[in-house]
């Protein structure tokens, strides 16, 4: 996933299907805060649980409109 595609997801409720470290696919509904360089990294996403790089993001699917608050 691109720098730009990521950036549509900030400040939204989304479902993230990401490979570990392992190579093993995790998903977990995810509240995306930014889209950054992270050193040692590259670009991540940053989460409320964590940075997720993305170039190991599989899938992304919103949970809510933009603009919309989450619940």
């Amino acid at each position: 996933m691109s720098f730009k595609d990521a950036q549509q997801y900030v400040g939204m409720m989304c479902e993230v299907s990401w490979r570990d470290r392992r190579g093993e696919v995790q998903t977990k509904n995810l509240f995306i805060a930014d889209v950054t360089f992270v050193p040692l990294y590259g670009v991540c996403f940053i989460t409320d649980s964590g940075e997720i790089r993305l170039d190991r993001v599989v899938q992304v699917n919103p949970l809510e409109q933009p603009g919309e608050k989450a619940a």
